[in-house]
């Protein structure tokens, strides 16, 4: 396990600060039962990280380990159940919620997926949730893929992975493992020192980096964002979902209109609902901390773990106009991506592992000072099915360590669908924030009718 990944699962500590990932899918049928199984079995194969559990040393300290689940159980991991009311998109979500806030079993793979009927019209929904340990947001999709079809159609011809050999791995192997690592990491640390002591021959440019790296880390770490919103400064264990969606052609063209990014848009269209939500309700705040993760996943890492870094914005509730929130989103988010620290846990997470799980959750607590966490991962961006069922849309929902709420944004066929997981204990006008998204959003979508074109400015919209 990464030391990265080795923070967020020992960050479990406090409940607050559960890491649990999770995709709803929406399917135009049930899928075929038998097929649906081995789609499983076979995905399992093919990215062994989801047979594979958490082994951690006799201190509970150190990088863990993963290893094999020896007593991996299919039929554990993947669940059937019916809603029992009217089958409404609100009944659905309500099931999420109460699936996705159940801890996972710390002995298995941490992992469990549900395929819910009930529907109306005869479709079904399929709830996968995973500790954010397993994987990142860019990494659950690559393997969420190996679920997928491009047709209804059974595939004869795919490769047939062989099954996974289990190895044990004891609590004394992992710590001797933990041993030699830190050893290996002598000679590293010691290049280091040698270049410290060449940069001396240049002191200047040495004080120079020296100090823009550490003005950076107060900022990459959280201690110097704005105070939180007091409207929103509640926190608890409950969640709360909400799903949307947008043609992603219309965020194209508004982020087009604003020259500026789909991420840019995203975010300002987000902002743009805090910031009518305080307005309605009578408070006014001038920014809100926002975090963004910031990939640092490149084509040759494994598909497993997380290849994340955190960028920090003040983000503005204070600016009516759609454009210039978009720019200043922009340029808040491009000085996050190059600040000198931006890997500061990434570069510290060898160190920090080291520590106790409740020591580790006070660090994670850092993101509890944010407001929003907001992430936007590519998606699929063809038609998929499973099991002879077609994926008609696909909401992410990122946890809540600590911060009011979390918004993930992932394309699937042409559609932004946008997952949103709120602190119930900070978001006390739920139907109002929601309409608030919807409003803010589509100040910023409407930009696309201002760079005198035809285009049609597009629309959120709320799936109820």
């Amino acid at each position: 396990m990464s030391p990265v990944d080795a923070l967020m699962w020992r960050g479990d500590a406090d409940r607050r600060l559960r890491g649990t990932i999770s995709m709803l899918e929406i399917y135009d049928r049930l899928p075929d039962q038998r097929r649906f199984m081995a789609a499983h079995e076979w995905a399992s194969r093919m990215a062994p990280r989801f047979r594979q559990r958490v082994i951690d040393s006799p201190f509970g300290t150190g990088t863990p380990s993963w290893s094999i689940d020896p007593e991996f159980d299919l039929h554990y991991h993947v669940r059937r159940i019916r809603l029992a009311g009217d089958g409404s998109m609100r009944e659905l979500l309500t099931v999420c919620e109460q699936l996705a806030m159940t801890a996972l079993d710390p002995t298995r793979p941490p992992w469990e997926a549900t395929l819910i009927e009930g529907l109306p019209e005869g479709k079904a929904a399929y709830f996968l949730k995973a500790h954010h340990a397993l994987t990142d947001g860019l990494g659950a999709i690559i393997g969420l893929a190996q679920l997928h079809s491009t047709s209804r159609e059974p595939s004869p011809n795919k490769p047939q992975p062989p099954n996974p050999n289990p190895k044990n791995v004891s609590a004394l192997d992992v710590l001797g493992r933990q041993l030699v690592e830190e050893l290996q990491r002598l000679p590293r640390r010691a290049e280091m020192t040698a270049k410290g002591v060449w940069a001396l021959s240049n002191p200047r440019r040495a004080l120079r980096e020296t100090l823009r790296y550490g003005r950076s880390v107060p900022r990459v770490a959280g201690l110097v964002s704005p105070p939180g919103s007091p409207l929103l400064a509640r926190r608890s264990v409950s969640w709360r979902f909400s799903a949307f969606e947008v043609p992603l052609a219309d965020l194209k063209a508004a982020a087009k209109a604003s020259r500026a990014s789909v991420n840019d848009v995203y975010v300002a269209g987000l902002i743009g609902g805090f910031r009518l939500y305080h307005e309605k309700l009578h408070v006014s705040v001038d920014t809100i901390p926002v975090a963004i993760p910031i990939s640092v996943r490149r084509p040759d890492d494994a598909k497993g773990g997380n290849r994340i870094a955190v960028g920090r914005l003040a983000a503005p509730l204070n600016i009516d106009d759609p454009f210039e929130r978009v720019l200043t989103i922009r340029e808040q988010v491009r000085v996050a991506r190059t600040e000198p620290a931006v890997d500061l846990f990434n570069t510290l997470g060898a160190v920090l592992a080291w520590l106790p799980g409740q020591v580790i959750a006070q660090f994670s607590g850092t993101t509890a000072g944010n407001d929003l966490q907001a992430s936007n991962v590519p998606g699929i961006p063809w038609e998929t099915y499973v099991a002879g069922a077609k994926v008609e849309r696909m909401f992410p929902f990122g946890p809540l360590p600590g911060c009011a709420v979390m918004a993930t944004m992932i394309s699937h066929n042409g559609i932004g669908c946008i997952g949103i997981n709120q602190d119930a204990a900070s978001i006390t006008e739920p139907e109002l924030f929601a309409d608030c998204l919807v409003d803010g959003f589509n100040e910023v979508l409407a930009l696309a009718a201002d760079d005198g074109s035809d285009v049609v400015p597009g629309m959120l919209t709320r799936v109820v």
